[in-house]
């Protein structure tokens, strides 16, 4: 069941990889949605009893993603309507939040390398300045400060999870940060190709964004299992 499961995922990814890249509403409408309910469906059989917050957490942002992949899909496809950006943006939003606080609550995170050295986060805070500082003249007034306070959540989970360096085999960390790191490219090319499309151009922008986005989802599901079971 639960190798049928992901067989499914990256089958059905696989069709909305060429869904996005022919422009195919149905089929995006009939795809889209079921990505990450497959994912969670399998983090959850994997983690069952869900035992402490971090694997909780880590479900929530999974859940709150498919709402954010339905809004977001909403905006390109069907109606069409611009106010579906905010709206799943704010649900993305809950999912880095989710994220972020499983993270956080990992047995142990108290001791990890960024709570004794808060110096080791400013890799991430550079990526914070540049992005902000690259995408801020493309970026309508009233959506400033959403933008904003969405790339210091990501940001914040990615710091998260990279204070769990010490805790976590090394196998386990590299794919949880390969993840986390496929996840900020593919929302920096969202927010590229939507706000400074006027400077870079973007090839195949659909497709790569959702190639990104699913792999890092994969991966930071499976990682956060690896750690769960580790823990």
């Amino acid at each position: 069941m639960l190798r049928i499961l992901l067989y499914a995922y990256f089958l059905v990814g696989l069709l909305n990889l060429w869904a996005e890249h022919r422009q195919s509403e149905f089929l995006v409408f009939a795809t889209k949605p079921c990505l990450l309910a497959l994912l969670s469906l399998w983090f959850y059989l994997r983690m069952r009893p869900l035992k402490g917050p971090f694997p909780r957490f880590i479900l929530s942002g999974l859940l709150f993603s498919i709402a954010g992949d339905s809004l977001l899909m909403l905006v390109g496809y069907g109606p069409k309507d611009e106010r579906f950006f905010l709206m799943g943006l704010g649900a993305f939003l809950l999912a880095q939040l989710s994220y972020m606080a499983g993270f956080v609550r990992y047995p142990g995170s108290e001791s990890g390398v960024v709570r004794q050295a808060p110096w080791r986060a400013w890799p991430f805070l550079l990526y914070l300045a540049g992005i902000a500082t690259l995408l801020w003249p493309g970026i309508p007034g009233p959506m400033k400060a959403p933008v904003l306070v969405y790339a210091c959540a990501i940001v914040g989970m990615a710091i998260a999870a990279f204070n769990l360096r010490p805790l976590l085999q090394k196998e386990v960390f590299v794919a949880l940060m390969t993840g986390i790191l496929l996840f900020i490219l593919s929302d920096s090319l969202i927010a590229l190709n939507r706000f400074r499309s006027d400077a870079i151009t973007i090839p195949y922008a659909r497709t790569l964004i959702m190639a990104t986005y699913l792999l890092g989802q994969f991966l930071i599901a499976r990682s956060s299992v690896r750690a769960a079971k580790q823990g």
